[in-house]
């Protein structure tokens, strides 16, 4: 007998792949439900769990190898095989009601322990192109929520458009003049955010140098490094002569986003589907830079989910594109005009607000999947 008001979300290994069924849980919650996680051994989303009093099981799972070694699969599939047996057994005694899979490689043993086990499977893709684990796990799901559009979509019969949800503190952002204020900046000068994400941004970094140097003292800038960049950048920034230029300020890492994107009038970032939503949800243009290495090109599709409507600018990273940047930047500088119809048109994307994602999420799910739209 399976509990109605019983959810089993399997996620985990990055942020962008646990934070949706993170948030979707607090939503339920708030509903009456119960809920269970299924994360990797050891993930760094326990400590979240733990804090927020979820429950969780740990599976030894990890991702397919991408090489040719033969033992490398051996023990994926040996993992594999443990994986759903495991999920398998959790089926049996939690009983849920519904199971989520965020996309992340420990949700596909738990997506097909579910089908085995006749539990409706539902999925979250953040991205504008299914991963591999979401893909294969399209094939089972009742329904996949879709935090973007996704183009050639195979499962769009079976898709709404939900969003991707983002923090609540995004709720209670300041306004500009408030948030440039409290950072100690110029309260009408040209303001632009840079930061790369959690996987990092070397080259998007000294790009930015790059362009800093070239329009020294036209604009203002917060700069996140990254953890493992923080002290490089500062020597760089040292070595073009900026290191004390006034309205340059420099972190490895800043808690209070909301803030420093109400500071801004542009941001220069990554395109991981998490900033895509903040973006669209705060109304903030943006040049989106997006990582070469992401898995199957998912941070170029998220870019031209809002470059392709003018809603952001989409530069890749090419052996220009330290110029490129800055002569980008410089253009937007120049016209404010450029910066206000971006975001103008990021109101008429179509992409759901990530603040009402959650509750869209758990519409779906309470509904049985009857949410329609693609």
């Amino acid at each position: 007998m399976v509990e109605k008001k019983r959810a089993l979300i399997a996620s985990g290994g990055t942020g962008g792949h646990f934070y949706p069924g993170f948030a979707l849980a607090v939503e339920l919650r708030a509903r009456g439900w119960q809920t269970l996680f299924l994360v990797k051994k050891e993930d760094i989303a326990r400590p979240a769990l733990e804090e927020a009093d979820f429950p969780y099981a740990e599976l030894d799972m990890v991702a397919l190898p991408r090489s040719l070694n033969p033992f490398a699969h051996a023990a994926f599939f040996y993992k594999f095989l443990k994986s759903l047996a495991l999920a398998l057994r959790i089926m049996k005694d939690f009983r849920p009601g519904a199971v989520l899979g965020t996309g992340s490689y420990v949700a596909f043993p738990a997506v097909l322990a579910a089908r085995l086990a006749g539990v409706p499977v539902y999925l979250h893709e953040s991205n504008a192109k299914f991963g591999l684990g979401n893909y294969l796990a399209g094939f089972f799901c009742r329904r996949a929520a879709l935090g973007l559009p996704v183009k050639n979509n195979p499962f769009k019969e079976r898709s709404a458009l939900t969003g991707t949800p983002i923090r609540k503190a995004f709720r209670a952002a300041p306004d500009k003049a408030a948030a440039r204020k409290t950072l100690g900046l110029a309260r009408d000068k040209f303001t632009v955010l840079v930061f790369g994400g959690s996987q990092g941004a070397r080259r998007l970094n000294a790009a930015f140098i790059s362009a800093a140097k070239v329009l020294k003292g036209d604009l203002q800038a917060v700069h996140l490094t990254g953890g493992g960049n923080f002290e490089a950048v500062k020597a760089a920034y040292a070595e073009a002569g900026l290191a004390e230029a006034p309205g340059l300020l420099i972190f490895a890492y800043r808690e209070d986003m909301p803030s420093l994107y109400a500071a801004a009038d542009l941001v220069i970032s990554r395109a991981g589907a998490s900033t895509v939503a903040e973006l669209v949800q705060l109304k903030k243009p943006a040049i989106l830079v997006p990582l070469p290495s992401s898995a199957g090109g998912h941070q170029l599709a998220n870019a031209l989910a809002l470059a392709g409507s003018g809603a952001a600018l989409l530069l890749e990273e090419g052996p220009d594109f330290d110029a490129e940047l800055a002569a980008a930047v410089r253009d937007l500088l120049d016209d404010p005009e450029k910066t206000a119809g971006m975001a103008a048109r990021l109101e008429t994307t179509g992409i759901p607000r990530g603040l009402e994602a959650a509750s869209a999420l758990a519409d779906l799910i309470e509904g049985g999947g009857r949410r329609h739209g693609n």
